[in-house]
């Protein structure tokens, strides 16, 4: 998928709820540039699936699907539903058509601040969260704090680009404090929040 998306020579419209991008102001972006710029590191794609498979990974939720590559790495650990979540219809469209014959992903698109409180509203229980969404304070603490009620001392949330902006350090900072949080890792690339069986008891910062 990597290779493919690299050698595109598409071009399409973006649609942003979040952020906004550090490398391209423009709606009209090439597929090959998102695949360049926005897709996550081989090696941390690599973690997020060796996190997802400590957890039961039998609901587990991707909060911005982007071009799918990280969906793709979730999708073969996960044992019951992937639920994939992308706000814009053209990067959620080219995921879906990569993934057509992984069934048990359930690939969400629309706005973020809408389509969760659905999802959270009929789910009981969740193992694995992946927060690669809306770059921001206000909205990164808001998906916390809806999906933290569904989390048990199984489950593992992991938060994309927690050095990405002030906003971004902000928020990881209040989110690994919160009481249900047992232990935390901070990659730089991401923060890894534990809430009980894997609980590390402490907070650590490493580089890879």
């Amino acid at each position: 998928m990597r290779k493919k998306f690299l050698s595109s020579s598409q071009e399409i419209l973006r649609t942003d709820y979040g952020a906004g991008s550090r490398w391209s102001r423009g709606q009209k972006q090439k597929v090959a540039t998102i695949a360049k710029h926005v897709s996550t590191p081989l090696k941390f794609s690599l973690i997020y699936q060796f996190l997802c498979k400590l957890s039961p990974a039998n609901t587990v939720l991707e909060l911005g699907t982007s071009l799918g590559i990280n969906t793709a790495y979730l999708a073969t650990v996960s044992k019951g539903i992937l639920y994939s979540y992308e706000g814009d219809p053209i990067l959620a469209g080219l995921a879906r058509e990569h993934l057509s014959k992984e069934s048990h992903i359930n690939f969400v698109t629309g706005n973020l601040n809408e389509t969760l409180k659905i999802s959270l509203s009929v789910l009981k229980s969740i193992d694995f969260v992946l927060m690669d969404a809306n770059h921001r304070y206000e909205p990164t603490l808001d998906y916390f704090k809806q999906i933290v009620p569904k989390l048990h001392s199984e489950s593992i949330l992991v938060i994309a680009d927690i050095h990405w902006s002030k906003q971004m350090k902000k928020a990881w900072q209040e989110i690994k404090n919160h009481p249900s949080v047992t232990g935390s890792i901070d990659f730089f690339e991401c923060g890894v929040l534990f809430f009980g069986k894997h609980g590390l008891r402490n907070d650590y910062i490493l580089e890879i």
